[in-house]
């Protein structure tokens, strides 16, 4: 386990406080050969953007202070915060993560292992403050008088600097327990997974549409209908380009049926460049495969879909009670098992299963170890029907 460094361990605070670029040697000697880092920053946002004033690091046995005011150039420190072993702990970090990476010209961020993600994956809990791990953990009570200090202005005060390597020193003996935690959760690299995650741009691919995703095509009529296949059609093919209508847009056109780009462009959520650029080949295309349909056949009609269900209502309600119940079995945070995207799918895709358990596929990645307890809900509700 990390001993916990405490101010002035150092030999002197001078020693500790990196305030000038020929003092960063120290720092990149003392840590140097360290594979983990435990890292913090003070930073102040404005409109303009955000600053880095101040970083706080420590490998567990020796704690600087880097004035990032004043000195402009962090690179030499790279070789230090950069390497392919290293991990980084922080707590709540997106902010400080993204500050660094900056400071230190990095490309690939390391490994990170965050202490509040790290908390919910063995407790209810998820967006608690450093100062609640801290207390509820080390019994340490941290007065937060100088959180909301302007971090900026310089000379800095001593009660601002020991406020601020506080935030680190506390880090390595919360790691330790989350670890021990983990471990014991039999989920030790779902702690490193699921931070990742955290502090990872989800990209969102766009689904298909088709004409079922219109809940009033019903309002259609069967030569409307052809005009919206053919933009679905074009639609999915060409992907939402820039000044491209929204796909909501297209029931907009295939309900108006334009004849001429002046018409097209006159209609809502359509922009007169793209009119003008593929305009006159959709409203060809449109009038070509229209002309095949006749307005007068009842083959076509359709009923409107109903905006909601009971049996809708009851399953995503069941789903509600699944996740809370998965949790609990599982010991880990609703917020982080079952992020937004997920529960999203989740609650689009259990409407055209015939059982929820078939769901559990769902569930990949550091998400295995929900696998097992959503199949038990399932069966278990499944056998009280």
């Amino acid at each position: 386990m990390h001993a916990r460094p405490q101010p002035g361990f150092v030999k002197d605070r001078a020693d500790m406080y990196i305030q000038h670029e020929d003092q960063l040697e120290l720092c990149r000697k003392a840590l140097v050969d360290a594979t983990e880092l435990f890292v913090d920053t003070e930073f102040e946002s404005r409109r303009s953007g955000t600053e880095l004033c101040l970083i706080q690091v420590t490998d567990g046995t020796n704690a600087f202070l880097i004035d990032a005011i004043q000195i402009d150039d962090l690179t030499a420190l790279k070789p230090v915060f950069d390497k392919p072993d290293m991990t980084w702990i922080l707590h709540a970090g997106r902010q400080d993560i993204e500050l660094l990476m900056t400071a230190f010209d990095m490309t690939e961020r390391p490994r990170i292992f965050d202490t509040q993600v790290g908390w919910s994956l063995v407790s209810a809990e998820y967006q608690v403050s450093l100062s609640y791990l801290e207390m509820r953990l080390l019994g340490l009570r941290k007065d937060k008088g100088k959180q909301t200090s302007n971090w900026k202005r310089r000379p800095l005060g001593e009660d601002q600097l020991d406020y601020a390597i506080g935030d680190v020193l506390g880090l390595p003996a919360i790691y330790k327990f989350l670890l021990d935690a983990l471990e014991g959760h039999g989920r030790l690299d779902a702690g490193f997974e699921a931070s990742g995650e955290v502090f990872k741009k989800r990209i969102q691919k766009r689904e298909a549409i088709s004409l079922s995703s219109y809940r009033n095509l019903w309002q259609l009529s069967p030569k409307q209908q052809v005009g919206l296949k053919v933009l679905v059609k074009w639609f999915n093919q060409a992907g939402e380009r820039r000044g491209s209508p929204h796909w909501k847009s297209l029931f907009n056109i295939a309900a108006a049926q334009p004849d001429t780009l002046s018409e097209l462009s006159e209609i809502k959520g359509v922009g007169r460049d793209w009119a003008k650029a593929i305009g006159t080949d959709l409203i060809k295309e449109i009038k070509a495969q229209s002309a095949e349909v006749s307005d007068e056949s009842e083959t076509h009609a359709l009923a409107p879909s109903p905006y909601s269900t009971f049996e809708q209502h009851l399953r995503e309600a069941w789903l509600i009670s699944a996740r809370a119940d998965v949790c609990a079995s599982a010991h880990i945070a609703p917020e982080v098992a079952f992020p937004s995207w997920l529960m999203k799918r989740l609650k689009t895709t259990i409407h055209d299963v015939s059982d929820p358990i078939y769901l559990a596929d769902e569930f990949t990645g550091w998400r295995t170890c929900l696998k097992s307890p959503w199949r038990a809900f399932c069966e278990e509700t499944s056998s009280s029907d």
